[in-house]
């Protein structure tokens, strides 16, 4: 790639674009970076490549950047078939790639594949973690294990360190899987951890959106071990003619392990992703004993139903990582008190009756922000009209701060706020990350007033106790 011209389209928000952007650089490539979205909100990421001797256009793409372009690696977040300016990088035969796909073809290393329309993030930091446990006891010939993808890091700045006789568990997303067909790829072990219809506003089918997710099995060369948990009918059925081209291929389902292990994580969807990989590690023949110890150890991830603070005997926790309703309802499953909840974001095509049942049915209030908290606050409120309770448990705030101190209202202790916003972030923050660290950030300030009125202020950054 010495002294190629490349045209990095959508530096993105989660590291995927910066990563792509300071590997080519480190191979002598004259890259280019362009993005729809403007240099404000494109901030953060901005930052961390700044150093670097390359060219920035952001706030839209431009036509003349394409001239003398060798290379273009698109982000997964392009919708190919709805950008012009994708289509004219097909129209003029540019040659274009993606981050994932250049990865995979570069890496050295035994690739654990992880997919999932939920769970993926959890399941592969559990996975890398149970493996490192077994690197550290020195009982597997495994040297060394990578954790990246889509879980937010990307992995070509550490080709140089990666070997053959390592493991690297890597997330991929749906859109990151679109174009692994391009290459001659395949993992080791494919995992799905689950299948649901999401995404359909980028695929419009979930036979579409499924057969995205089955490009993680390697067609037209196979994988040899697949793992699948819970799936939709329609999925599996198309799962299991997918695997039908390979008869020799293993195919192992996700069951419950029994008796269940104490994790630390709460809720059953953690025993589900907990579960996922120890199917994972019965196929690669490690010790059981090892993977439950390792299990009960992990902590969880930040953002995921993650214990911020308890102010005054209430549990303070910070899911935004939920950006669909679906993902909040999970979150409800995990906690048996009361539960204050605190939900919107952008708002998105899709039905938010489901959620809004369970809010009403299992909330002892309701707080609603963002461009959907509206529509979530109409939602909440037909229900609970249907089942004769009053909506003022309902409550509409104006920013996360006004939400936060107005949740904190209804609560006593042994109550659980819960923010878990049911929609994606960007109608007010960059990213799912910037939103759960403005609420922990309230969430101290609000300790901290506390304090300084004399109330006691225990404070944990791990789920413990009753969570």
């Amino acid at each position: 790639m010495l002294g190629q011209r490349i045209l990095v389209m959508g530096l993105g928000r989660f590291g995927g674009g910066a990563g792509v952007t300071a590997w080519l650089v480190s191979q002598g490539a004259r890259v280019t970076v362009t993005d729809q979205a403007s240099a404000q909100s494109l901030a953060e990421t901005v930052r961390s490549i700044t150093h670097l001797p390359i060219g920035l256009r952001l706030g839209g793409h431009h036509p003349n950047d394409l001239e003398n372009t060798d290379l273009v690696v698109v982000n997964p977040a392009v919708v190919k078939d709805r950008s012009e300016f994708f289509q004219e990088i097909e129209r003029r035969r540019i040659p274009w790639t993606t981050e994932m796909n250049m990865f995979c073809e570069r890496c050295p290393a035994t690739v654990i594949g992880v997919t999932g329309t939920y769970g993926k993030s959890t399941t592969c930091a559990m996975l890398a973690a149970a493996l490192e446990d077994f690197v550290a006891a020195g009982s597997t010939p495994i040297t060394g294990v990578h954790l990246g993808g889509n879980i937010g890091k990307s992995l070509l700045n550490e080709l140089n360190r990666i070997r053959d006789s390592d493991v690297v568990v890597l997330e991929m997303s749906n859109a990151q899987l679109e174009d692994i067909p391009r290459i001659s790829w395949r993992p080791y072990v494919a995992v799905i951890t689950n299948l649901w219809p999401h995404h359909l506003d980028r695929h419009g089918s979930l036979e579409a959106y499924a057969r995205a997710k089955f490009n993680i099995i390697g067609s037209p060369l196979q994988t040899p071990i697949v793992v699948a948990g819970d799936m939709h009918d329609d999925a599996r059925e198309l799962l299991l003619a997918v695997l039908q081209e390979s008869p020799r291929q293993v195919c192992l389902h996700v069951e419950a392990h029994d008796p269940p292990d104490a994790l630390r994580v709460p809720g059953p969807h953690n025993r589900r992703n907990a579960d996922c990989v120890m199917t994972i590690c019965d196929a690669l023949q490690l010790p059981e004993d090892l993977v439950r110890e390792s299990l009960h150890r992990f902590a969880g991830l930040e953002h995921r139903i993650e214990l911020v603070a308890t102010i005054g005997g209430v549990a303070y926790v910070n899911d935004s990582k939920s950006t669909s309703p679906s993902a909040t309802m999970v979150a409800l499953e995990c906690f048996e008190g009361p539960v204050v909840a605190i939900v919107g974001g952008r708002r998105k095509p899709v039905s938010l009756d489901s959620c809004a049942n369970l809010l009403a049915a299992r909330c002892k209030a309701v707080i609603c922000l963002g461009e959907s908290g509206p529509d979530f606050a109409d939602a909440i409120g037909q229900s609970a009209r249907q089942r004769r309770r009053a909506t003022d448990f309902v409550r509409e705030a104006q920013s996360l701060e006004e939400g936060v101190r107005t949740a904190a209202e209804f609560c006593e202790p042994g109550d659980t706020v819960l923010f878990s916003p049911g929609a994606p972030s960007f109608d007010g923050y960059v990213n799912f990350c910037e939103r759960g660290a403005a609420f922990k950030r309230i969430v101290e300030m609000l300790s901290s007033s506390r304090d300084r009125a004399g109330m006691q202020r225990p404070i944990t950054n791990q789920i413990r106790g009753r969570l």
